[in-house]
């Protein structure tokens, strides 16, 4: 069974011939600049040749050799390009080094010790329809954005075996994208005190992703086989909105672009949220999304053995294998490994599971840890030996 194969096989709640696997397939499944370069010191590969391919998460391109030999990763991924009109310009700020995104977005990083970009500058300050209308809004359709993504997906498509995963197109979604431009704080007020403004801010956002998911799909949508959506709706402990508030304001949005999406492809929808998610779950299944990622266990609610037992039969997860703010980075590679090995256990039978760590790998974890993740999916993640 090749790569493609086994990765659809499982998402159609199949057992392929062993667990898929993804690292890289998305920039929320991959590992941080810091992190690769230990793993590869450690492995004793070359580390002077990497480049980064998001630079906001200090996300590296992976070398392929690496994941076709070390992590046997199934996905690759298809990304978007830039405007014409706008290129990365760093520039220093004081102790940290800045840029301001196309959007007017400011982010910077510490200059030392400094692991990745936060947001800190929101170009939108005025609530009001007035300021809305005056925006100076990116163009989605942008030609520049796609330039050699139809012949890039083609040819892997053709030519590979890799299953294709189109990623968060902006990187964020109709939730997290006014708070990029508003700030997480005021944009929560607003929905409570601006309703209108809100209401107007997120179907502008909700157009404005319809029509960049359509353009890139216009391009690569026969080649692909997961698109991906996000959008954190949630903290470790409980949802940033209520349900009802979510069911008002955004769910019919994101049930548009879903139909949007599926219009221009058979793929499947994954969707990123990070958290506490429980309580969204049948609303997303309702809207449409097949894959629910990161799958953060750990968090209130999330328990893998309750998510595949009341969910499993609609949804597959795309995660979930360790947590990543305790045993991953402060465990031993064998306390990896045992959490590795019940999560696959809980997780993998009767398919709708691809082995992923819960969000980006950071700079920190021991490379030993790394190996451990992945050597582990290799060994316990075949499926005569989960009988």
């Amino acid at each position: 069974m090749n790569s493609r194969e086994r990765l659809m096989t499982a998402l159609n709640h199949q057992e392929p011939d062993r667990i898929p696997i993804d690292l890289g397939g998305t920039d929320v499944s991959s590992i941080c600049r810091g992190a690769y370069e230990a793993v590869l010191d450690h492995l004793g590969w070359p580390t002077d040749h990497i480049t980064l391919v998001n630079v906001v998460e200090q996300l590296p391109a992976l070398d392929d050799a690496f994941l076709d030999t070390v992590i046997r990763a199934d996905t690759r991924q298809i990304r978007e390009g830039g405007p014409a009109r706008w290129q990365l310009e760093l520039f220093e700020d004081g102790d940290y080094t800045a840029f301001i995104n196309e959007w007017g977005i400011k982010f910077r990083m510490p200059k030392e010790n400094g692991h990745y970009f936060d947001l800190v500058g929101y170009p939108l300050k005025d609530p009001s329809l007035d300021a809305l209308a005056e925006f100076p809004w990116p163009d989605p359709t942008d030609p520049a954005r796609w330039e050699g993504l139809h012949e890039r997906a083609r040819d892997l498509y053709k030519n590979t075996d890799y299953a294709l995963v189109v990623g968060c197109i902006f990187g964020g979604g109709i939730f997290e994208f006014p708070q990029y431009l508003r700030g997480m704080e005021a944009f929560l007020s607003d929905l409570l005190s601006a309703p209108r403004f809100a209401e107007a801010l997120v179907e502008k956002i909700t157009q404005t992703l319809i029509a960049a998911y359509e353009a890139i799909l216009d391009q690569v949508g026969p080649y692909v086989q997961v698109v991906t959506l996000c959008d954190d709706l949630a903290t470790q402990r409980g949802p940033f909105i209520s349900p009802d508030l979510y069911r008002r304001c955004f769910k019919e949005r994101q049930r548009r672009l879903i139909g949007a999406i599926k219009r221009k492809t058979d793929a499947k929808i994954m969707m990123h949220i990070c958290g506490a998610a429980r309580c969204f779950i049948p609303d997303l299944i309702e809207i449409g999304v097949d894959i629910l990622n990161p799958v953060q266990v750990s968090a209130d609610g999330m328990a893998a053995q309750a998510l595949k037992r009341d969910f499993g039969a609609d949804l597959s997860f795309w995660g979930g294998v360790c947590n990543p703010q305790h045993t991953l980075p402060f465990g031993s590679a064998e306390d990896v490994r045992r959490e590795v090995r019940q999560h696959i256990d809980v997780l993998a039978p009767g398919g709708g599971f691809v082995f992923s760590p819960v969000h980006n790998i950071q700079d920190g974890v021991p490379p030993a840890n790394v190996l451990a993740l992945f050597e582990t999916a290799h060994q316990h993640g075949v499926y005569h030996k989960l009988d």
